[in-house]
């Protein structure tokens, strides 16, 4: 495999290639591995480079028209902590990585994949329903969970007797709330996060190459504007080149796959697979937002059963992390969407652990009181190892408060869409102008996900949490939410052109040779992080490609 930048060759440059996929993100790179060693010549174009360029991530700006700046509080920050703080004051829907390695650079690695509610097409739920089945994705997401150094792929009370250490049965009701669980995706031997930029370096077959600082400004169709042909390329310094490919998969996201389709009008007037005025619609995120709180006082009795608990796969330990969700029973018969919610440690500054990391890594001049203080931790530091080594259970901390965070589903709407904005990037391309919209809905089964945890902690006797205002006030209208940079659906799947972009094989609609990956081909987005589906969903198109391009 070789890296070229785009900055280095002549303008006017015309690269010539089998399959152009145009992101060098998670879906990107899946696809590429699938085709390694291949008879197919692969080009992966990436708009950003191998390292982070802060003059390429401004092409990541949006013309915010919609949520959360719409609403009447202080949107909740997206959660993050410690090294990856910063990302919180990034605008919504910008928080986007423009090099090699793509969304993986700033994620935890949460992972879990959709129920199969959400496959369903549901009469409360208009628009609601995938063409396919979540037992037609059981071989592509043990695949997926493989790339992804992932455990089994079980979510709920069924992995309580994979794990060393399962959480003591507090007999909530089934019907109401439902155990759920997600893992995280690191590197081998290791805590950190998988990279995907690790993959890429990893990737040496001499049939892929990887194109950088090279963005995409329009796609290109034959006359009759029933086939894709040709992407033009771009690079901040001025460098333009063309790239033909009989067949291009869009890779960049629920952004930037919309701003793609539509920016491309020289055959297409209103913008590639345009023509039901669909590409854009539907977008949906996942509003997060705090749903209850336990104090120092209450805590501990509900983080003996809502935290970390580990299991042995494949001579590798895997955690999983225990929270709630709305059962489906309890969905069909009020009206609710899919959501659920998951323990927030708020670490105390005289966290045990949390002072070893500082003594390790800091060469501050008290590190002997960080020492102090991990030499204090209550059952002494090889209690603590004993729990998280040989109970595979989380590392106990010192904490000053346990919160409840949720994620919802969202309700598709053909209103909160992806068009472009007047405005133009140093490209020359239209800003996305976002219009993101959460509707009643989702508040209403957030609220209703916290009614039930205090109803049902107190029949079975754990501590009352105390609930949000917005929730006791069904004041939904207020919810602090924020978006998590999970854009999906903008591009959905369908076999109807008049409300999908693409079909079930994510070829665009009436477009040969162009297909999308990623979320946003996703026709409902789950409550559940979105990165395991995206692989898997990947993976699918791969086998779909192979049998088309390599018989």
């Amino acid at each position: 495999m070789s890296i070229l930048d785009l900055r280095s060759v002549p303008s006017g440059t015309r690269f010539d290639t089998d399959l152009a996929l145009v992101g060098a993100g998670p879906a990107g790179l899946t696809l590429a591995r699938e085709f390694a060693d291949t008879r197919l010549k692969i080009l992966l174009i990436e708009s950003g480079g191998v390292e982070f360029d802060s003059e390429i991530q401004l092409l990541n700006r949006v013309e915010n028209i919609g949520e959360p700046n719409t609403r009447g509080t202080m949107p909740l920050q997206r959660g993050y902590t410690g090294d990856l703080a910063w990302l919180n004051d990034i605008p919504a829907f910008e928080l986007r990585n423009r090099m090699v390695g793509g969304s993986t650079h700033t994620w935890v690695g949460k992972c879990a994949a959709f129920d199969e509610i959400d496959f369903n097409a549901r009469q409360w739920v208009p628009d609601s329903g995938w063409p396919l089945q979540r037992r037609d994705l059981a071989d592509v997401l043990d695949r997926a969970a493989k790339l992804l150094n992932l455990g089994p792929n079980i979510y709920d009370k069924a992995l309580f007797r994979r794990l060393k250490s399962p959480p003591a049965e507090i007999d909530l009701n089934d019907n109401l709330l439902r155990t759920f669980f997600w893992q995280f995706s690191h590197k081998p031997k290791s805590h950190e996060p998988l990279r995907f930029s690790e993959l890429a370096a990893r990737l040496s077959a001499d049939n892929i190459d990887i194109l950088t600082h090279a963005t995409v400004t329009g796609i290109g169709l034959c006359e009759s504007g029933r086939k894709a042909e040709t992407l033009d390329v771009r690079s901040l310094s001025g460098v333009d080149a063309l790239i033909r490919a009989p067949v291009i998969v869009l890779c960049g996201g629920g952004i930037e796959n919309v701003r793609m389709l539509l920016a491309s009008t020289n055959v297409a007037t209103q913008g590639i697979g345009n023509d039901h005025d669909c590409v854009g619609r539907y977008l949906a995120d996942h509003p997060r937002t705090v749903i209850a709180r336990f104090g120092k006082d209450t805590l501990q009795d509900v983080t003996e059963h809502f935290g970390f608990y580990g299991l042995s796969h494949n001579r590798r330990t895997h955690f999983y992390l225990r929270g709630l969700a709305l059962s489906p029973r309890l969905q069909a018969r009020e009206g609710l969407l899919n959501c659920a919610t998951y323990p927030v440690q708020v670490l105390a500054p005289n966290d045990p652990w949390l002072a070893l990391k500082r003594f390790y890594s800091s060469r501050r001049r008290f590190r002997l009181d960080d020492l102090r203080t991990a030499l204090a931790a209550p059952g002494g530091l090889a209690a603590g190892l004993h729990r998280r080594l040989i109970m595979k259970r989380g590392l106990p901390r010192q904490l000053t408060e346990l919160r409840f965070d949720a994620m919802a589903e969202q309700r598709p709407d053909r209103d909160s869409r992806v068009t472009l904005s007047s405005a133009r990037d140093r490209l020359g391309v239209p800003l996305a102008r976002v219009d993101w919209k959460i509707g009643w809905a989702e508040a209403a089964s957030l609220a209703r996900l916290a009614e039930l945890i205090s109803a049902e902690f107190w029949r079975v006797g754990l501590p009352q949490p105390k609930l949000e205002p917005w929730v006791l006030d069904e004041d939904f209208a207020n919810a602090p939410f924020s978006d998590m940079a999970h854009p999906a659906c903008t591009t959905r799947m369908g076999e109807n052109p008049k409300t999908s972009v693409v079909d079930p094989n994510a070829r665009v609609h009436g477009i040969e040779g162009l297909f999308v990956a990623g979320s946003s081909v996703f026709p409902t987005p789950g409550h559940a992080n979105p990165t395991l589906m995206i692989i898997a969903m990947t993976l699918r198109l791969a086998d779909h490609l192979k049998k088309r391009l390599l018989g």
